[in-house]
């Protein structure tokens, strides 16, 4: 082993009549590779130690050190016998995708990312791919397989194998601790403090990532028994002569509450709603920052502080109770699914209906009210109670934002038209975002003036997105950023809400109340709660403190 390692300079060039004893050792190998990868893919992390700590030479050497030792333990762990080199391979590739993303749109490939990746379609996937990722892979992965081609593996015995591969294995772990024990009292701090660089170290941090991710979904796998909540929820009667109630929930995309005029935003993208009697709601927060988890919580008794996603998908969310007390719930789909909300309700995935507005599978979201003008003309004829339909938009979901638009609503020009976002003007990109918060705009206009006609029901409608989104800002790009560091343009969310007068005299909610309620910080653990209170439903699990609407009803006032 020693002679190999004295040559190892020279094996780069063998031929391929190489006898073995110019061969590399495995161990030879994988040290080079982890090596590469290691100085290739890791500049974002450098930056951090840069801005962190700057001046502080050995604790960032110390890190750096981390790093490697963290990835070799990955390829000594994995690259086991002939399954070496496509091992390194595949954390290549890792560290190369990861790093094109963390470059191009400032975003990190943690369990939430991977997470949403996988759940969503491949109409929304496709928007992220470009020559340009096509080409940063071929260079990154320049290297790696001309290493592997040009490097000729030992053939070990099986007993040379384990034992070489527990000894080095044993060599980095012990070295791990030491570095973790001789530098404690720099790292600890270090890590407590600025906990997101870790999800910069490449390719280690997306490979534990998609391990954590993959230990969930195979738990999820795993038939779990389901949870009925709610199970004491009665549903108070209609009075003689009351009409029943109609609430249409719109579940927005990737909007972002400072870029609607009704918040405040310079930029008139909300002409419509501006001339409407509605209320918007300023202060209001996301349970996370990708749909994958924001939708499921949002309709969860849990809150975001105690989220627990395999809780939620197997126990009864509120539209399930709202079903269950005689609530005639359905869902209208125009984005990736409902993560799982509406299993138990009908459902209609409007993407796969023919229709002129819809390309690569994508829809603009007027093919919503169409589908709501369906639903109501049924349900003339058939349904005299109180009904719930979720119009689930698919918004401003990025980064093709232009698409998000009908030619009436590009009210901003020039568009940003590259899925590559980042090579766009900064005005551009704001142009495209700005028109789809247009087009949300003209869809919920046109919602209201449908429940305006409606004589049947006492109507309302209920806006809220599932989260925000980066726009450039600090080089950030999209959204998906773990809750505790993504900024507040990810996490700040537009939440608006519409009556009819004859709502408002049924549930006998203040005007001036709700309009004072605009201002009160909000988030959607309220929305649970508040559409129990709006159904009249009386549970143990209802909470009047979460009901935005509660204050606002004279017989609690």
């Amino acid at each position: 082993m020693s002679d190999s390692l004295m040559r190892w300079p020279a094996l780069l060039w063998l031929k391929k009549e190489t006898t073995p004893c110019q061969s590399w050792h495995p161990l030879l190998f994988a040290v080079v590779a982890t090596s590469a990868m290691t100085l290739m893919f890791n500049e974002a992390f450098f930056r951090a130690l840069q801005q962190h700590i700057p001046g502080q030479f050995a604790l960032q050497l110390s890190l750096l050190a981390l790093v490697f030792l963290l990835n070799l333990l990955l390829v000594l762990i994995l690259g086991q016998g002939r399954a070496l080199k496509p091992v390194v391979l595949l954390l290549f590739l890792t560290g190369a995708v990861a790093a094109y993303f963390q470059h191009s749109f400032g975003v990190v490939l943690d369990k939430g990312m991977l997470q949403n990746a996988l759940e969503t379609d491949s109409a929304e996937a496709s928007g992220l791919l470009s020559l340009d990722l096509i080409w940063h892979l071929a260079q990154w992965m320049a290297f790696p397989v001309l290493l592997s081609v040009v490097a000729r593996i030992q053939v070990q015995t099986w007993r040379q194998q384990m034992l070489h591969s527990v000894a080095a294995t044993a060599v980095v772990l012990l070295s791990i601790v030491a570095l973790g024990a001789t530098q404690f009292s720099e790292l600890a701090p270090f890590f407590r403090n600025y906990r997101d660089v870790k999800h910069l170290a490449l390719p280690v941090s997306p490979i534990v990532a998609a391990s954590s991710l993959m230990a969930k979904q195979l738990k999820a796998a795993v038939p779990a028994s389901f949870t009925v909540l709610g199970q004491d929820a009665v549903r108070t009667p209609l009075a003689a002569g009351q009409k029943p109630r109609l609430l249409v929930l719109v579940l927005g995309e990737t909007a972002r509450a400072d870029h609607f005029a009704l918040n405040g935003y310079p930029r008139n993208t909300t002409p419509l709603l501006n001339q409407l009697p509605v209320y918007s709601f300023a202060t209001v927060s996301s349970c996370g920052t990708a749909t994958a988890h924001s939708v499921p919580c949002m309709f969860s008794v849990q809150n975001r502080d105690n989220y627990d996603e395999a809780v939620a998908k197997n126990s009864s969310n509120v539209l399930d109770i709202l079903a269950a007390t005689g609530v005639d719930a359905s869902w209208l789909d125009n984005n990736s699914g409902c993560k799982g909300v509406c299993d138990r309700l009908p459902s209609e995935l409007l993407f796969e209906r023919p229709d002129p507005r819809c390309t690569d599978g994508q829809c603009l979201d007027s093919v919503l009210l169409d589908a709501l003008k369906r639903q109501l003309s049924d349900a003339r004829a058939n349904t005299k109670g109180d009904r719930i339909i979720v119009l689930h938009q698919l918004g401003s979901h990025g980064p093709e934002y232009f698409r998000r638009s009908a030619d009436a609503d590009k009210h901003f020009l020039p568009e940003c038209t590259d899925k590559q976002i980042q090579l766009c003007a900064p005005e551009q990109i704001i142009n495209a975002y700005d028109n789809s918060i247009v087009a949300t705009d003209h869809l919920l206009a046109s919602v209201i003036a449908e429940l305006g006609q409606q004589t049947d029901y006492d109507s309302a409608m209920l806006y809220l997105s599932d989260h925000g989104e980066s726009l450039g800002e600090n080089g950030v790009y999209l959204h998906g950023l773990p809750y505790w560091m993504a900024p507040e343009a990810q996490t700040h969310i537009p939440m608006i809400w519409w009556m009819s007068a004859d709502e408002a005299d049924a549930a006998r909610l203040d005007k001036g109340c709700l309009k004072q309620q605009q201002q009160q910080p909000l988030s959607q653990d309220y929305l649970f709660h508040t559409l129990l209170g709006f159904f009249n439903v009386s549970t143990s699990l209802y909470q009047q403190k979460l009901d935005f609407l509660a204050p606002c009803r004279r017989g609690d006032l």
